[in-house]
């Protein structure tokens, strides 16, 4: 990715996004947006950060792992470390039976009316929520400069693949309409000069991995895509 500065109102940067605490109180460290967990290694250049307090950072690691390990599972349609087709998540596999052993046990293999055995995984939704609003907060703060604050109002995490062709166009359609975003801000940068950004307005974080969009319209938007599989949207009202 390309470095974008953030010439935004540094006042929003003041305290953690997550908790609230004032960041100036509290040892803080820099947290990735996305979680570098989620993504292929080696990692994009100028991959975003932001500062948050050091609690929340290491509070959300064993979500995040687990999120890695459960996404690669699906997508291998086991949690074998050695069958993997997500590195990350072979590597998170082999070196933790114990979570292996938690994924495997929400397994389902079901025959379908055709004869044939399809594989499901039952996800621990809680802890996959936790990592998508991290990253959605992330985003908002990374790109509009601003603290989405709260509980989200709506929430939704669906595989691609199940969702209608009328909801996955309506989802796939990025509007940032006539409301821009504050003068200075990354996606103000970005929407001027493209940085990393495609003609239907996603931004390329890895290619085929994760993609993402933040719209302010009234309402912090933020949708993404992982490995081009499962979709996300959080909206927070303001």
């Amino acid at each position: 990715m390309k470095a974008v500065p953030d010439l935004a109102d540094e006042r929003h940067k003041s305290w953690c996004i997550h908790c609230g605490v004032v960041l100036a109180s509290v040892e803080t460290n820099l947290d990735h947006v996305p979680s570098k967990s989620i993504l292929d290694r080696p990692l994009p250049e100028n991959l975003p950060t932001i500062r948050i307090c050091r609690s929340c950072n290491t509070s959300f690691s064993n979500d995040e792992e687990y999120f890695s390990a459960f996404l690669g599972s699906v997508l291998a349609g086991t949690t074998d470390p050695g069958h993997q087709i997500v590195e990350r998540a072979g590597r998170t596999l082999s070196k933790n039976s114990r979570l292996q052993d938690k994924i495997e046990g929400r397994r389902r293999v079901e025959r379908n009316v055709d004869g044939i055995d399809c594989v499901s995984f039952k996800p621990d939704i809680d802890r996959i929520r936790n990592v998508v609003i991290k990253n959605a907060r992330g985003h908002v703060l990374f790109e509009h400069g601003k603290s989405a604050r709260g509980e989200p109002a709506h929430i939704a995490i669906e595989p691609l693949q199940i969702l209608t062709p009328e909801v996955v166009r309506i989802f796939e359609t990025i509007d940032y309409g006539s409301v821009w975003p504050e003068v200075g801000s990354r996606l103000m940068s970005r929407l001027i000069g493209g940085e990393d950004m495609r003609p239907d307005g996603w931004v390329i974080v890895q290619p085929n991995v994760y993609r993402f969009a933040v719209v302010d319209g009234g309402q912090f938007v933020v949708r993404t895509v992982i490995r081009e599989y499962l979709a996300t949207e959080v909206i927070w009202d303001r």
